[in-house]
């Protein structure tokens, strides 16, 4: 299971787009960009960068992973099932 924080842009789509193309089960968490939510102690817990998207895999002991391209790589070469 995957938490996916993301925004409506471009960026955003391509992740919650490759999830749903592999069949795999994820949360959600919008994150409004200007109210600066990326910015955010919590989000830059994740993401130092301050940036969307995160990808947090659950089953990875919470393995956060971010910008959209090693997110793509790291989807690719998971493990089936």
């Amino acid at each position: 299971m995957f938490d996916l924080y993301t925004a409506a842009t471009p960026n955003g789509h391509k992740i919650s787009i490759a999830l749903e193309e592999l069949a795999l089960p994820y949360e959600l968490h919008p994150i409004n960009l200007t109210a600066l939510e990326q910015k955010r102690p919590e989000f830059l817990a994740m993401n130092p960068n301050g940036r969307i998207p995160v990808l947090v895999d659950r089953d990875a002991g919470n393995f956060a992973i971010f910008e959209s391209g090693a997110i793509l790589i790291y989807l690719a070469r998971r493990p089936a099932g």
